[in-house]
């Protein structure tokens, strides 16, 4: 996984780590290996990482050398990675190849002095890591796809050649988890490999308050990435306008650098350790995405909280239940500040959509139910 699970602020993140919290459930010896460019890390985060006892050895490579000697870094990294990579113009390869020669060299080298019964990489664009490695013969091969990739790129690649790549990658693997129900469905038609619903699993939280306890009408949780960008904009340019002042909204994340408004109702927080203490005071959770693939970690959580969402159809993608499972969906920005302004004034519709939020969240995400679909594939 290149990223820092215990950075919890992007739904990737918090996938992993609930991946990693379910093998250590189930008492795995765990090795984590990351790349320490592409995950942002640092000494700092490298030991708080190995002190939470995820891992039982934690790797944080570096895909490439230092500059310091040009002369090296040119002959024996760039010169033969940018072939190794296929990044030549001359057979362009549409699709985010992440694995450099020297990150895979230093990966068959753990490989090499381990016996690994599960090889679980996260993304596609990783998946390289065991083409043409005969380290990963007897281990079972796992990728968590976490999105679909193509769908992502569709604007900037040649999206047949970009699916196809996609396709050949995932079914280097064994075995390939789906966030979501599209994904699983997409996977499943061209994939010759097992490819299971994975979705995400959050623990039930504890002790709810009463609606009449809350500080906050609305709940924004967002990280910084071009779909949020755009979505955020839409909401406070097209939405926010619509609704009444006395609305209080608090918005968390890094979204907030992106973001100029200033007034009294909106509260900014860039960064929160603990989200449960911001959904516990608030009454309804926002997801006005317009663009982006996958399942919204956002629309998850709230629903563990029995939280009703107010979102647009991209909101709901990946969610198992369409209907009936908390979400007021609308891609009208006037529909959409109604359904924000029902939700706080019809006391009977209020309940009826935490009801369904609650309901979608038990059946399909709590943890323990998802831990024992799980088991099926890895305690044989």
């Amino acid at each position: 996984m290149p990223d820092n699970p215990l950075k919890k602020n992007a739904g990737n993140r918090t996938r992993a780590l609930s991946m990693l919290s379910y093998f250590k459930s189930r008492n795995f010896e765990i090795d984590f290996v990351s790349e320490y460019f592409t995950g942002k890390w640092n000494e700092t985060d490298i030991k708080a990482f190995e002190q939470a006892g995820l891992a039982s050895n934690t790797y944080v490579i570096k895909k490439k050398p230092s500059k310091k000697n040009i002369f090296y870094y040119l002959l024996f990294y760039k010169l033969p990675n940018f072939f190794y990579q296929n990044k030549a113009w001359f057979f362009p390869l549409h699709f985010p190849e992440l694995v450099t020669l020297r990150f895979k060299r230093a990966f068959k080298k753990i490989l090499k002095n381990n016996d690994y019964d599960y090889i679980f990489i996260n993304y596609a664009s990783w998946a390289t890591l065991v083409e043409d490695n005969h380290f990963t013969k007897k281990s079972t091969k796992v990728i968590d796809t976490h999105d679909f990739i193509t769908a992502q790129l569709q604007k900037k690649v040649n999206i047949g050649q970009s699916f196809k790549e996609e396709i050949r990658r995932i079914s280097l693997f064994d075995i390939a988890l789906a966030i979501s129900v599209e994904e699983q469905y997409i996977f499943s038609q061209f994939c010759k490999n097992k490819v299971v619903l994975a979705p995400m699993m959050l623990d039930k939280p504890q002790n709810l308050r009463d609606i009449n306890e809350k500080s906050f009408d609305l709940i924004y949780v967002a990280s910084d990435n071009v779909h949020n960008q755009k979505a955020a904009h839409w909401f406070f340019n097209e939405v926010y306008p619509l609704l009444p002042n006395n609305i209080q909204i608090c918005v968390i994340g890094q979204i907030n650098e992106h973001l100029s408004i200033k007034a009294p109702n909106v509260v900014s927080v860039n960064f929160a350790e603990d989200l449960s203490i911001y959904y516990q005071n608030a009454k309804v959770a926002l997801c006005p995405m317009l663009t982006g693939t996958g399942t919204k970690i956002k629309v998850v959580e709230a629903l563990s909280y029995g939280l009703p969402v107010v979102c647009n159809t991209r909101g709901i993608d990946g969610l198992i239940n369409k209907t009936n499972n908390g979400c007021l969906v609308s891609d009208d920005p006037i529909e959409f500040g109604n359904n924000i302004i029902l939700l706080l004034t019809d006391e009977s519709e209020y309940k009826k959509q935490a009801e369904n939020a609650l309901d979608a969240f038990s059946i399909n995400y709590e943890k323990e139910h998802c831990y024992k679909n799980l088991d099926k594939l890895f305690l044989k």
